[in-house]
């Protein structure tokens, strides 16, 4: 199943520098519908990481894939040989 494959940069258009990370709900000015949607999708991007780690503890998301290490071609003739 892929769920988080997708980056998010979102902004209000009227408080451009409200952050739900930083500014949490206290941050909102005049109850900004927009940026009460911004701090809901962050919560719940924090519940949906809480899941994943309580489904699989050992899951690591912040280790990028290792990539593979490319053996020589077979056909390919050798200098040092």
């Amino acid at each position: 199943m892929k769920i988080r494959s997708r980056k998010f940069a979102g902004r209000c258009g009227r408080h451009k520098g409200y952050n739900p990370a930083v500014d949490g709900a206290g941050g909102i000015r005049g109850g900004c519908a927009r940026c009460g949607l911004l701090l809901e999708i962050w919560e719940t991007s924090l519940r949906l990481n809480q899941l994943i780690r309580k489904f699989d503890p050992a899951h690591d998301d912040l280790e990028r894939p290792k990539p593979q290490a490319e053996s020589a071609d077979p056909r390919q003739l050798s200098l040092i040989e």
